[in-house]
């Protein structure tokens, strides 16, 4: 058995994981065209790149849950929902890109502070 065959969660649903490693593929391709436009920097588009295929190595070995959020329940207490901008989508999958947000996501799963 390789070491790819055990890492993954057979208990994990494989249409599921299947459709978010699709909507990663989204956002690369969203990254790369605001690279191409000069939205963002190589450094910039490299950071996300590598949160990314974090987020795909998390979805393969299906040590991910799935919360609701606040948007997905009905809960619209919030008074900035008619902000669109890129932090309200509680960087998620399929969301916008954000680096300080994603920057935040990566102290929390390191539980150490980005060493910028």
């Amino acid at each position: 058995m390789s070491e790819h065959d055990h890492e993954h969660d057979h208990d994990k649903d494989p249409a599921e994981q299947e459709a978010l490693a699709r909507d990663l593929a989204g956002e690369l391709t969203d990254l790369f065209v605001q690279f191409v436009r000069g939205e963002l920097d190589f450094a910039e588009v490299s950071f996300a790149t590598y949160d990314v295929l974090q987020d795909l190595h998390i979805i393969a070995t299906g040590a991910y849950e799935l919360v609701e959020t606040e948007e997905e329940s009905g809960d619209s207490d919030d008074s900035d929902d008619s902000d669109d901008s890129d932090d309200s989508d509680d960087g998620g999958i399929g969301g916008r890109y954000s680096e300080a947000k994603a920057t935040e996501e990566q102290e929390d799963l390191a539980q150490e502070p980005s060493r910028d």
